[in-house]
This record gives C-alpha cells, sequence and structure tokens, in this order.
C-alpha cells in the first residue's frame, strides 16, 4: 500500500520556466539545461523504480513512503523511498547515472569514468545511504521496535556500469528489484509486527515528513517578463476585450495569467504587488490589474497600496 506517492520536483517547472524566458545565447543557458536534464532524468528514473513494485507480489504487511524528506535542526535526510514491513525496512537509493562507476572504500569517493575518459567526482551514494539508515535505526529505537534496516542503492540505467563496489552494500539495476525483494523475504521468513502494529510505524514515520523548502531563484531584471504564448517561442500575449492573446497564432486565453503568476512566484518570489504584477505582465491599467489580482481568490496581506499578494504553487 502506498501512503506517500511521489510527486514531481517543484525545480522542473522553476528551470523550465527559466529557460522558456531566456535566449538561447545566454550564456547560463547550458548550465540551466544540463541542470534541468540531471534533475529530470532523475525523476524519471525513480518513476521507473517506481513502476517495477507493480510486478512484484507482496504478500506481508507493507507500506511504501515514496520521497521522503526528514527535516532536523540541524540536517535533513531526503531518503528516495522507504518500504516498511512486518519483517524490515527497507531504504531506497535510486540514481540515475550513465558510464562506468567506481567507489572507493578508503577514500570514501565516488566517480563515474565518461566515454571520452573523463572523470566526474559525485556524492557517495553509499554514505548518503548510511546516514539514512543510521536515522531508520534510531527511529525504530525510540519506537522500541525491533526491525532490520536494509539500505539498496538502485542504478536506473543500464548503461550504468559498476567497476568497482562499495563493500557489502547491496547495489543493483532497477530490473532486479523482484529478485531482491525474493532474497529479503528468504532472509527475513518471519512477521515480527502485525498487521496493525506495521500500519502504524509507517503512519508514525510518515508523520515526521515535511514539506522540503522551495527557494526561488531571486531574478529581479535579468530575464524578460511577459506572459508567454504555450504555441509560439518567445512570443509574448497581450491583454484584450477579457483575454491573453497571441498576435502570432491569434491563441486566446483568460486564464494565462496565473502560469505568468507561478513563474513569477518560482522565478523571483512568493508574493507579488499589484505594480509588479502589471510590470510582469505588462498591464498598463491599474483597475485591469487589480481585478485581475482579486479574481484569482489568492490571500494577500498589506492595505492597499502596500497589498501583497501570496502566490500558491498551484492554482
Amino acid at each position: 500500500m502506498i501512503i506517500k506517492t511521489r510527486i514531481k520536483p517543484p525545480q522542473i517547472f522553476q528551470l523550465e520556466s527559466l529557460l522558456q524566458r531566456m535566449p538561447t545565447v545566454h550564456p547560463r543557458h547550458p548550465h540551466w539545461t544540463e541542470k534541468l536534464r540531471r534533475i529530470t532524468a532523475g525523476y524519471h528514473g525513480e518513476l521507473r523504480v517506481d513502476s517495477f513494485w507493480h510486478e512484484i507480489d507482496l504478500s506481508l504487511p507493507h507500506y511504501f513512503i515514496h520521497d521522503l524528506f526528514i527535516q532536523k535542526e540541524m540536517s535533513s535526510h531526503q531518503i528516495d523511498s522507504v518500504l516498511v514491513t512486518s519483517r524490515f525496512v527497507l531504504a531506497l537509493e535510486i540514481k540515475s547515472i550513465s558510464g562506468l562507476l567506481n567507489f572507493d572504500p578508503t577514500l570514501r569517493q565516488f566517480s563515474r569514468t565518461n566515454k571520452d575518459g573523463s572523470i566526474d567526482g559525485m556524492n557517495n551514494p553509499d554514505d548518503q545511504l548510511r546516514r539514512h539508515e543510521k536515522w531508520l535505526e534510531q527511529f525504530l529505537r525510540k519506537q522500541r521496535i525491533q526491525l532490520p534496516v536494509v539500505g539498496a542503492i538502485i542504478f536506473t540505467y543500464p548503461s550504468s556500469v559498476i567497476q568497482s563496489r562499495a563493500g557489502s552494500r547491496i547495489m543493483i539495476q532497477s530490473s532486479g528489484l523482484p529478485h531482491l525483494m525474493e532474497q529479503l523475504l528468504i532472509l527475513h521468513p518471519h512477521d515480527v509486527l502485525s498487521q496493525r502494529k506495521t500500519e502504524s510505524l509507517a503512519k508514525n514515520l510518515l508523520a515526521l515528513y515535511s514539506i522540503k523548502p522551495f527557494t526561488s531563484l531571486g531574478l529581479t531584471d535579468s530575464f524578460p517578463p511577459g506572459v508567454l504564448c504555450p504555441n509560439c517561442p518567445y512570443c509574448l500575449l497581450h491583454y484584450r476585450g477579457g483575454k491573453w492573446r497571441c498576435n502570432a497564432c491569434l491563441h486566446a486565453d483568460p486564464l494565462a495569467h496565473l502560469d505568468a503568476l507561478r513563474q513569477y512566484r518560482s522565478l523571483v518570489k512568493p508574493t507579488i504587488s499589484s505594480r509588479e504584477f502589471r510590470d510582469f505582465t505588462g498591464i498598463t491599467s491599474p483597475s485591469i490589474a487589480s481585478k485581475l489580482l482579486a479574481s484569482t481568490k489568492m490571500p494577500y496581506h498589506g492595505r492597499f497600496k502596500d497589498r501583497q499578494y501570496v502566490i500558491p504553487e498551484a492554482f
């Protein structure tokens, strides 16, 4: 049973919004494009791993928690997937990395060798998983529950070739999940918890989940403003007759400013004033701007000229 589903990382929308507005000749365009590619590949890899669970028949009590973020006072834990069962707790570190992969157990270093022979140093997923395992073990002790914690690194790309392993760490391709579960069920043949206690444990773990803080890019005048046409790259919509209209393709939409507000939240800041709304959308009439802002029913604080509307993540 899935008690927390995986959500699309907000950074994807943020970077897509930025690249829609930035010309390809911008010096940072390749950097943002590559960052978007990595985050998107990671998300799609996690979804591929999630899909394999539908092929596995788990007859024991079990609960999935995907993308578990725990904010502590001085640090945090972000675990790609946690499977709470009546026999063990499985934590997954999911990696979408291609190339020749090497773990150095002495230096605690993880690297990738590319096709051209270049080498990229990366965060060691074995160390990341060790942190998560220790935290889960502490959590179980506080719950007065004795369950083994198992950690596994899952690679989603068939082109991921492991040249040197991280000791005895479980590392498999995502297609090997069914086999891994068969082995774990053989290794842990008896239920430790009842159905009710397993469910309670999973819900207690989920209760610690917090939304990962999202940070706007904080851009101001370094990118082109405007309400973008969804059909014509870099074409701006103009508000006439109660609709946003494109002069090139004649597209019309009365609610196009909502997407523009979400982009403003992602790229600039989570609040907007009437003046900032006019500057961003190109509306010159204060009364039309105020009417459109009021129609969104966004919460706000302040009075009249000092009013700041709080832009939600979704309308």
